[in-house]
């Protein structure tokens, strides 16, 4: 068929720049995205609860005129969404999953890492949010997550083992905020501080700040005072960023890519 312009007309060879550049057309979708999106629609549309089951493959194929393997690519899409769950057996089926965090942060550390995401833009976000879960929490923190915090806040009894507790308790803060926002996003960055913190080269004397800076936020978030609880919590952060540009790691990635080899 002859390529024609907007206006029908086919062009002269001599009117075409042999440097322009190819048009992109765009792509179309597989149809196993088509039937990830539809069934994705079904279980998120009506509400479907973590457990309901959806038809089975053979129903799907019928339902919806696609092969086997079209079927099961999206089934395998959709299980890679942690929508749903699939199990083999007599009493297996499909059925509907709901996706943890696990997904999400995955994928935060690949574009981190792919952006080489510099360990400043990481410090900067998390000072525009942790204090503002800080003061949340306080504000909303049930009495039993407020005992909890400050438990947290006392764990980590010696150098070698205090970053652990210490990356669960700004989680428990977004937990504590009661603000699934704050929650879902704080929670989603927690990887990168596990992967990250116990390659700092943090001093005895640097978790010994930690827990005592941890200490000041729980206090405030246990008395309810928001104001105090947002202020503990910059200076921790802004604590801790002094101690990445004195270790020189705050114009470096987040995650070096060489981390990703003994992954």
């Amino acid at each position: 068929m002859a390529e024609h312009d907007v206006d029908g007309v086919k062009p002269a060879d001599s009117d075409v720049p042999t440097s322009s550049p190819t048009r992109r057309q765009p792509r179309l979708p597989k149809a196993s995205d088509v039937l990830a999106d539809r069934l994705r629609g079904q279980i998120l549309g009506r509400g479907m609860q973590v457990g309901e089951p959806l038809p089975p493959e053979a129903s799907l194929i019928a339902e919806h005129g696609f092969s086997r393997g079209t079927v099961r690519e999206a089934l395998r899409l959709l299980e890679s969404d942690g929508l749903i769950e699939i199990r083999r057996g007599p009493h297996g089926g499909i059925r509907v999953a709901r996706p943890d965090l696990s997904q999400v942060t995955r994928s935060l550390a690949l574009l981190l890492t792919l952006a080489e995401t510099s360990m400043r833009a990481f410090s900067e976000f998390r000072q525009l949010v942790e204090p503002a879960a800080a003061a949340a929490a306080a504000r909303s923190a049930s009495d039993e997550q407020r005992g909890w915090l400050l438990a947290l806040a006392e764990a980590g009894t010696s150098p070698s083992e205090a970053w652990a507790p210490s990356v669960e308790f700004h989680e428990a803060l977004g937990v504590c905020s009661n603000n699934e926002i704050l929650r879902v996003v704080i929670a989603a960055f927690g990887q990168e501080l596990t992967w990250h913190v116990p390659g700092e080269q943090l001093s005895g004397q640097d978790m010994t700040d930690t827990r005592r800076a941890h200490r000041s936020i729980a206090r405030a978030v246990a008395a309810g005072d928001a104001d105090r609880a947002s202020k503990a919590m910059l200076r921790h952060l802004q604590q801790f960023e002094r101690v990445l540009g004195a270790n020189g790691r705050l114009d470096q990635p987040v995650l070096p890519k060489e981390r990703w080899l003994g992954a």
